[in-house]
This record gives C-alpha cells, sequence and structure tokens, in this order.
C-alpha cells in the first residue's frame, strides 16, 4: 500500500493537481494507492472522488491551513498503526515536515517531488525546516534537471536526488466540447494560472503589434488566478475584445477543442527568481504536443527541457524575440507542421503516463525492496 500526502489534489485545478493525481491514478493500476488531500471545494472534490473510487481512495482534511496540516499528520499516523502501509509520496517538503520524524521511525520510505518554487527561500530559518525535512527522504523526485540542479544549490540534502519529468495527459480520444467564443484564426493560446510570471501581458502586447499583418489574430488565455482583473483591464483599454479571449478555467473536454483550433501554445514566462518564483518545467507544452502543436517558450527555469528549441517549438532569450519569432512562424505553415510533429512524437515516445509511472515504479520497488 502507498500513501499519498498531498496539499495539491482535484477537484482544485492546476499544474501540480494534475501531475500528483495522474500519478496516483496512474500508479493504482500496479498498487494499492490511498491519498490523504485537503479539502477544496466539498461538492466537487467529492465528484472527484466518487468518480475514482474504484481507483483511489481519497480521504479529505479541511479547516484552517495550521490546523489542518496536524490533523492530516495525525489521521496519517493512526492509518500508519492500523494499515500496511510499505511506501509514501509527498507532494513537496511541506506535506511532509510535520511527519517526517515519525515517518523516518517508522522506517517508511519516504518519496518525496520537487518542483522549484517550494524550495526558493531567502529565510535562513525556513532554509533549515527544508534541509531537516529532506534529510530524512529517502529519495526526492525533481521535475527537471533544472529543479534538480536548484536544490543542490539552494539546500544540498542528503537524500537521493533523481530527475522525472511529469506526465502529461493525453486527451486526443476524449469527446470535445465547442466553445463558440472561437473564432479567429490563426490562434495562439495559453494554458496557465494567470500570474504576473507567466508573461501574459506581454503576449497581449506582441498580439497588439501583429494585429497589422494577422486581423483575425485571436489570443486564447484560460486559467484563473490574480491577474485576471488586470488583464481584462488591459484588454479593454487597448481594445482588444475581439482578439483576446480570456475563458477562465476549462475542463479536459474544453481544451481538447480548444487545442484543436490552436496553431501555437505560447507561455513566456518572465525570470522571477529574485522574487523566489520559477518555472521548474511546463505541463502544459507538453499537452499540445499530443496534438502536433509546437510551443514557444522563454529560456527560463526548466522551460528549455520541455520545449527543445528548433525541434518542438522555439525558445526565446528575451520578450523583444517575441514578435519576430511568432511572426515568422504563422508566415511558414511547413516550420509549424514540422515543429508540432515532433512534438507529437516526443509527447508519445516519452511523456505518457504509462511511460512516466514505469519510471516510477522502478523507483518504488528499489526502495520496498531496500526496506
Amino acid at each position: 500500500m502507498i500513501l499519498f500526502l498531498t496539499q495539491c489534489f482535484p477537484s482544485r485545478i492546476g499544474g501540480m493537481e494534475s501531475l500528483v493525481s495522474n500519478l496516483a491514478l496512474s500508479l493504482s493500476r500496479q498498487k494499492k494507492i490511498i491519498v490523504f488531500a485537503d479539502r477544496y471545494n466539498l461538492f466537487f472534490d467529492a465528484i472527484f472522488d466518487n468518480h475514482h473510487k474504484e481507483e483511489i481512495l481519497v480521504r479529505r482534511i479541511g479547516g484552517l491551513k495550521f490546523f489542518r496540516r496536524r490533523k492530516k499528520i495525525k489521521e496519517v499516523k493512526h492509518f500508519i498503526e492500523t494499515g500496511n502501509v510499505k511506501l509514501i509520496i509527498a507532494d513537496s517538503w511541506k506535506s511532509l515536515e510535520l511527519g517526517v520524524d515519525y515517518f523516518a521511525k517508522k522506517n517508511i520510505p519516504l518519496i518525496c517531488l520537487a518542483h522549484g518554487n517550494e524550495i526558493l527561500s531567502n529565510n535562513q530559518n525556513k532554509r533549515k525546516r527544508i534541509k531537516k525535512t529532506l534529510d530524512l527522504v529517502n529519495t526526492i523526485v525533481a521535475n527537471s534537471n533544472f529543479t534538480k540542479k536548484l536544490l543542490q544549490e539552494q539546500i544540498n540534502p542528503k537524500a537521493d536526488l533523481v530527475t522525472i519529468y511529469p506526465g502529461a495527459l493525453d486527451i486526443t480520444n476524449i469527446d470535445q466540447k465547442e466553445i463558440s467564443s472561437i473564432k479567429g484564426s490563426p490562434t495562439l493560446l495559453t494554458l496557465a494560472r494567470l500570474e504576473k510570471r507567466k508573461g501574459h501581458l506581454e503576449i497581449i502586447n506582441t498580439v497588439n503589434k501583429l494585429l497589422s499583418k494577422f486581423p483575425n489574430l485571436q489570443y486564447i488565455i484560460a486559467g484563473s488566478g490574480p491577474e485576471l482583473k488586470n488583464l481584462k483591464k488591459i484588454v479593454k483599454e487597448k481594445k482588444l475584445e475581439k482578439n483576446v479571449i480570456l475563458l477562465g478555467n476549462v475542463d479536459e473536454s474544453q481544451k481538447k477543442f480548444l487545442f484543436q483550433k490552436t496553431d501555437l501554445m505560447i507561455m513566456t514566462t518572465l525570470d522571477e527568481t529574485h522574487n523566489r518564483s520559477i518555472e521548474g518545467f511546463g505541463i502544459s507544452y507538453l499537452e499540445a504536443s499530443f496534438f502536433s502543436i509546437p510551443s514557444i517558450a522563454s529560456n527560463v527555469g526548466g522551460t528549455p527541457e520541455a520545449v527543445i528549441n528548433n525541434v518542438t517549438g522555439k525558445i526565446i532569450n528575451n520578450i523583444d524575440e517575441l514578435y519576430s519569432t511568432v511572426h515568422d512562424l504563422l508566415l511558414d505553415e511547413n516550420m509549424i507542421k514540422k515543429l508540432g510533429s515532433n512534438a507529437k512524437k516526443r509527447a508519445f515516445n516519452e511523456f505518457t503516463w504509462d511511460h512516466i509511472s514505469k519510471k516510477y515504479l522502478l523507483l518504488i520497488n528499489s526502495l520496498t525492496k531496500i526496506n
């Protein structure tokens, strides 16, 4: 039996939520999986949990963060005393911190996922907390070689460090749900949380310049977050309501429809390392790859490992290169097809959850044999 400890899990929407849930579901084909997750929305959590009840058992813990973290560990400890737990996988060091000494004493192998943002800190006390926790972990799985290097530089934990890229969900065979506002051509798409570091504003400014050459160009922004109000204001000020569409969150069937309509995936993440915010990898690029969509991304963090420059897309070194990169690609249909074809091959060969879960199973089996 494998326990997952996570703060990030559906029905909440996000890259981490997608990664943890798909990893748990993939491993459930070979192992019994119990997930201890934060309660996000009573109604939608129940829908997700019930839909997957034959694959995984999800236990939800609600309440204020301070009390929730302690209640979760208390319930996990009780479960360990009564169950046959072979291994624990945590979504980050935060999910392990309060119970790591107990887990170590019980000699339960621990795997901790690392994504980048959660280990960046200028606070020495926080760094000590991170190191104290990760020093008791058996293996840390970094989502990119960039994150692995960052861990070595920032924390230098005693645990083994390995890189396993996140998988991406292949939704090419599901039913799609049409979105009536998507009518333009060519179409650019950003699928990400609405945060300053994701670079939505810079893309909007570029789209505004491109309209003189591509008057029917449509830029689709899917996702929610703190920048929504600001982005709506800017779109209105620039009178771009017909060309820039803010959709909010989309489900998988709507996402498929978007991918079917998209020519280029764009997420020009800004370098916000000084603000303790980085892009450890970038699952959205891979999701688009399954639909033969090339990506344009920034040379920031682990992004160049998700998008291979001149092979599966284009990597820009600064935002000034965005206009010419998009402009030239939109005028070169053959290049878009070539990059998209390469992206699709790489996605199916390397990033399906069947492929990624096998790497985790090898790691899990090696740790449980030792134990």
